[in-house]
């Protein structure tokens, strides 16, 4: 009885991960299995194409993401960011024929709203959320008059070739680099661990020392860096740039997220592998679903259900209560 309990409570305790790992699992097999009886395997050269490009540009985001996930805090101007990220690399690329300029400009801007995003919440005393959402609010309105001033709606990359940006082997190369560098900071510095600590109890970390402000705007930092390299692909894989460029990434990045289990309160549970394992879940529904004949709109509600069993299995305490 006592063998049974024990293993009982750890199947509870590692129930965000047996979810995590388990979905990536399912989908893979189902998927393998269903979508040639439709016509084309997923895992064909073309589909397979299609697969990194998603999974590269949400696991990028989703990684520096965990940062600010772990706070316990959640940045939804993201999607807008790369919207206005694309743009400024196509204009000034086209410009000075060079993506190093406006690559630059890019990091430089992540940081302003990092500061934006990080530490104006915790200076006048308001949720989070508060400052990210005006920050999209901000960024929508620039994109658009820049494409309103430009009269178009999309603008390409004419100067030089973006084809490098859809090799397998690149996305690949960058993706692990991004997620070993990540995790070190994560993992083995300060920084992650002092972010971990307020996400676990925000009282209890300042009353040991930890300067909140600064920890939450080098957490936003990091992620807004990893927003900036996940631009470079978005836009390189398509060589352009619209005012619709990043519309629904913010959401992405929260599904992918939860969808690898990582908790919505942050704290000692977030890890890095949760936003690769759900990058790749969301990234094979994506584009899976889509292959065995569901229609686009129909996707989003099938995705709508795992999110919410998923968000049910692994972000309830043990009061039954969702975290913040």
């Amino acid at each position: 009885m006592e063998g049974k309990q024990t293993h009982l409570a750890w199947i509870k305790d590692h129930s965000a991960n047996l979810a995590a790992y388990g979905g990536v699992v399912f989908c893979v097999v189902f998927f393998t299995i269903l979508t040639p009886m439709f016509g084309e395997s997923i895992w064909s050269a073309r589909k397979l194409e299609t697969l990194m490009s998603n999974v590269i540009v949400t696991a990028l985001m989703s990684v520096g993401a965990v940062f600010v996930y772990s706070l316990g805090n959640m940045d939804i101007s993201i999607g807008r960011q790369v919207g206005l990220y694309a743009t400024i690399m196509v204009v000034l690329g086209n410009s000075t024929g060079s993506l190093v300029v406006p690559i630059l400009v890019c990091l430089l801007l992540s940081v302003v709203f990092a500061v934006i995003n990080g530490a104006t919440g915790e200076v006048l005393h308001i949720h989070p959320i508060i400052p990210s959402l005006v920050v999209m609010f901000v960024l929508t309105g620039v994109n658009s008059m820049l494409f309103v001033n430009m009269n178009t709606r999309n603008i390409s990359l004419t100067s030089m070739g973006h084809e490098i940006f859809k090799s397998p082997i690149l996305m690949l190369v960058v993706l692990v680099a991004e997620v070993l560098i990540v995790s070190y900071l994560f993992n083995f510095t300060k920084y992650g661990k002092y972010a971990k600590a307020i996400g676990a109890n925000q009282v209890s970390a300042q009353q040991s020392g930890v300067n909140l402000i600064k920890y939450k705007v080098i957490a936003y930092i990091v992620m807004g860096v990893c927003v900036v390299v996940a631009s470079v692909f978005q836009m390189g894989y398509t060589g352009a740039a619209a005012d619709a460029t990043g519309t629904g990434f913010e959401m992405n990045v929260m599904v992918a997220l939860i969808l690898g289990g990582m908790p919505l309160s942050g704290g000692m549970r977030s890890k890095v592998s949760c936003a690769v394992v759900g990058a790749f879940t969301f990234a094979l529904l994506d584009v899976g679903l889509p292959m065995i004949g569901i229609a686009a709109r129909n996707t989003y509600i099938i995705k709508a259900v795992i999110f919410l069993i998923v968000v049910l299995i692994t972000c309830r305490k043990k009061d039954g209560v969702l975290p913040r």
